[in-house]
């Protein structure tokens, strides 16, 4: 299956942090929930955007994000995929991160 663009950049706040933990395989993995909320250009209009995204690292990127807490205003990059085999929500994994603001 060929590559096709799924690169996701969002900013905001943490608003949920699990306590990290690790796959069965023992990877280290950790769930958080981002709130962003911004106004966006549509067409002529501007749109209130408010939405919370589920999120998800893994490996290194989970243990450097153990440092992050409920509060912390971060910006985030990574890929959009499925929660889980079972689900088709969608789930951002995490491939870097970056602190824009401590709460």
């Amino acid at each position: 299956m060929a590559a096709s663009a799924n690169t996701i950049v969002l900013e905001g706040v943490v608003a949920h942090r699990d306590a990290p933990r690790s796959t069965p395989g023992g990877v280290a993995a950790l769930n958080l929930t981002l709130r962003h909320q911004s106004t966006q250009i549509e067409g002529d209009h501007e749109v209130a955007v408010e939405v919370e995204m589920q999120m998800v690292a893994f490996g290194e990127t989970a243990k450097a994000m153990a440092q992050v807490s409920s509060g912390d205003r971060i910006s985030v990059k990574g890929f959009l995929s499925r929660k889980n085999r079972f689900s088709t929500l969608p789930i951002l994994h995490i491939t870097q991160y970056k602190f824009t603001d401590r709460g």
